[in-house]
C-alpha cells in the first residue's frame, strides 16, 4: 500500500474523530493523526481495511482483544482509548510524538550499550506485564517500539498480531525476521514468540548501531571501552537460547527483565536518545527560519524572546500542532536556563527496609523524593503483591531524584508441568509431580483410544507451568469409547454388512445357515442386535443365509 493510496484522510470517523494526516501505514491498516473534536485533543486512529474484518468469529475475537487490552495499564504500552466497528474498523491510541525505532535504525546516528540496555529493559518491562495478564503481542517489530518527546519507550499494536495470526497466516511472512518459527508454520501467537522478536531486535541493534569506539573527552562522558565489553557479553549471554526453534526453551520475558536489571547495575547512565519527531516536517512549512542569538546569561531576556516564539507560533499554526512545538521549546528552554544556573545542592536520603511493605505502602515512605520503577518478579514463600527487595537495596544512600527499582511478588515462582506423564500410573505421575514441586491434583476419567485404561492421559489444564505447591489434574483414560453395533445391516449383502462393522472398530464372526426364503450371502440377523453398546474390538456375529437347503 502506497503513501498515495490514503483514502479516509478529511474523514470524520464515528462522528468523533476528524484524521487530519497520515503519519504511516501497513499491510492491513492505514495510520493518521487525528482530532478528537470531543475533547478537542489529537489521537492516532489506525484504519483498517475493509477486508481485514469477513466473519462474525473474527468480529467477536477483535472486539474480546480490544476489551482486554483497554483494561491493561502499563507506563511503556501505548494504551488503547477507543475501538469500533462499523463502515472502517478502527483503532485510536494516545499520540506519541518522538518517532520509532525504525527509524532510529535507519538513521546514522549510532547508541551505546546503555542505551541499547535501556531500550530493551523497556521492551521487556511492558511485554511481561501483558504476558503476566495472560497475553501476548504478537508483532513485535521496531515500528512498533516507540518513544515520547523525552525519550520514554511505548510498545504500540498489541494484540493486533494475534488477530492476524489466527486469520491471515499467510500475510505473517511480510514481518520476517521478526517472526517466530511457530508464527511462520501456521501455529498461533504465544508469549515465547515476542520472546524471538524481541531477540532479533536485540541483534540488530548491537550489529547496526552500537558505537564502534566508546570516547571521553571534556564535554560528554560515555562508558569506559572495557566496562561496555563486559556488559555486552553478560547481555549476548542473557540472550542466550532466546532464538530457538523451540517456544519452551526461549527465557520468559519475565526471567528475561529480571536478568537484564541486575546486569544493568554496572552500566552507566544512558544519554538521551536520538529522538525524532514523528510528524511529517512539512506539516511546519508555513514557519519561516529565523535564528536569532540567544544569551543565556540574561534570564529576563531568554523569557521574553520565548514569549515572542510562543506567540509567534500560536499565531501561525493550527492549534493541534502548535501545542507540540511549544512542549518542545518548553522542554529546550528548561535546559539552557538549567545548565547556566547556579549549582543545585544535592540531597540525598537512606534507602529504607521496605521489604514486605506494598507499591502503595513505598509510594506513602518515598513521597516522591526517588523515582520509583517497577520491576515483577516471583519468589517462592513470597504472597502476590509484596515488595521484595530494592536496587540500591536498604543502607544504601540515594540522591533526591535517582531511580529506586524495587522488586514486586507476583507470588510463588513458576514450575514447569513436567513432560513425559503419558502412559504413566497415577502414583509415578504423582511422583513426577512432586519431582516438580507440585502435586496431584483432581483425578478425571477420559476414553481414549489408545491409552490403557487407568493410565495418564495427561494434564487437564493446557498450561505449560503453575506456581510452586499448585495441584495439577489429571485426566485418566478409561479406555476406548463404546461402540455401538451398526443399524439397518439386515437384509444386506454380507461383505457391505462386514465393511461398515469393521470400520466401527468392531470384529466380525461369519455364521452361514439355511433359509427357505433368503437368498445366500444376505444378512439375517445379529448377535448382538443392532443399537447395543459393545467395547472396542468386541465380536458382532453375523448370521448370513445360505440359501434353500437342498434336500436330495
Amino acid at each position: 500500500m502506497e503513501s498515495s493510496s490514503y483514502l479516509h484522510a478529511g474523514k470524520v470517523i464515528n462522528g468523533r474523530y476528524r484524521l487530519i494526516s497520515p503519519i504511516g501505514n501497513g499491510e492491513f491498516a492505514q495510520v493518521y493523526l487525528a482530532d478528537d473534536v470531543r475533547i478537542r485533543k489529537q489521537t492516532v486512529v489506525k484504519v483498517f481495511d475493509g477486508t481485514f474484518y469477513e466473519t462474525d468469529e473474527f468480529i467477536e475475537d477483535f472486539q474480546n482483544e480490544m476489551k482486554s487490552l483497554s483494561r491493561s495499564n502499563h507506563p511503556n504500552l501505548v494504551k488503547i482509548l477507543d475501538w469500533g466497528l462499523g463502515e472502517n474498523q478502527y483503532v485510536v491510541t494516545k499520540f506519541i510524538a518522538g518517532g520509532n525505532l525504525r527509524t532510529m535504525l535507519e538513521r546514522n546516528a549510532m547508541l551505546s550499550v546503555a542505551q541499547i540496555t535501556f531500550i530493551i529493559i523497556e521492551m521487556l518491562k511492558g511485554v511481561s506485564y501483558l504476558h503476566e495478564k495472560g497475553m501476548a503481542h504478537g508483532c513485535i517489530k521496531p515500528e512498533n517500539i516507540i518513544f515520547d518527546i523525552n525519550g520514554e519507550l511505548k510498545i504500540t499494536d498489541s494484540g493486533i498480531g494475534r488477530l492476524y495470526s489466527r486469520n491471515y497466516e499467510s500475510k505473517l511472512t511480510s514481518e520476517y525476521p521478526y517472526i517466530s518459527p511457530e508464527q511462520r508454520s501456521g501455529e498461533y501467537t504465544n508469549p515465547q514468540s515476542d520472546i524471538f522478536a524481541i531477540a532479533i531486535i536485540f541483534n540488530e541493534l548491537i550489529e547496526t548501531k552500537l558505537l564502534q569506539e566508546q570516547v571521553t573527552n571534556k564535554e560528554s562522558k560515555l562508558e569506559s571501552p572495557n566496562n561496555s565489553s563486559n556488559i555486552l557479553e553478560d547481555l549476548r549471554s542473557a540472550f542466550s537460547g532466546a532464538l530457538s526453534n523451540i517456544p519452551s526453551e526461549r527465557p520468559r520475558a519475565l526471567e528475561l527483565l529480571n536478568r537484564l536489571i541486575q546486569i544493568n547495575r554496572n552500566n552507566e547512565k544512558p544519554s538521551l536518545l536520538p529522538i525524532e519527531s514523528s510528524l511529517n516536517p512539512s506539516l511546519f512549512g508555513g514557519i519561516a527560519p529565523k535564528p536569532e542569538l540567544v544569551d543565556v546569561e540574561t534570564p529576563n531576556k531568554l523569557k521574553a524572546q520565548f514569549k515572542r516564539a510562543i506567540l509567534y507560533l500560536k499565531a501561525h499554526l493550527r492549534r493541534w500542532s502548535w501545542l507540540l512545538v511549544m512542549a518542545s521549546i518548553v522542554a529546550g528552554i528548561a535546559i539552557l536556563i538549567n545548565q547556566n544556573s547556579e549549582e543545585e545542592v544535592i540531597r540525598t536520603a537512606v534507602v529504607p527496609e521496605i521489604s514486605g511493605l506494598s507499591a502503595s505502602d513505598l509510594i506513602e515512605k518515598v513521597d516522591d523524593f526517588w523515582l520509583l520503577e517497577e520491576a515483577l518478579t516471583r519468589k517462592d514463600g513470597s504472597q502476590a503483591g509484596e515488595i521484595l527487595e530494592t536496587i540500591p537495596p536498604a543502607g544504601s544512600e540515594l540522591a533526591e531524584g535517582e531511580v529506586l527499582t524495587y522488586f514486586l511478588s507476583l507470588g510463588s515462582e513458576l514450575q514447569g508441568i513436567p513432560i513425559g506423564l503419558t502412559g504413566l500410573t497415577i502414583e509415578e505421575a504423582e511422583s513426577a509431580l512432586l519431582g516438580s514441586r507440585l502435586r496431584l491434583g483432581k483425578i478425571s476419567q477420559v476414553s481414549h483410544e489408545e491409552i490403557a485404561t487407568g493410565l495418564v492421559i495427561g494434564p487437564s489444564i493446557f498450561i505449560y507451568e503453575l506456581p510452586t505447591g499448585s495441584e495439577v489434574d489429571l485426566n485418566i483414560s478409561s479406555g476406548p469409547e463404546l461402540r455401538t453395533v451398526p443399524t439397518s445391516l439386515v437384509g444386506s449383502i454380507f461383505e457391505s454388512a462386514e465393511t461398515t462393522i469393521v470400520l466401527e472398530g468392531l470384529q466380525v464372526r461369519k455364521t452361514e445357515i439355511f433359509h427357505p426364503t433368503i437368498s445366500s450371502g444376505v444378512v439375517i440377523r445379529l448377535n448382538p442386535e443392532s443399537g447395543t453398546p459393545i467395547m472396542r474390538d468386541g465380536v458382532v456375529e453375523v448370521f448370513v443365509s445360505k440359501g434353500p437347503e437342498i434336500i436330495e
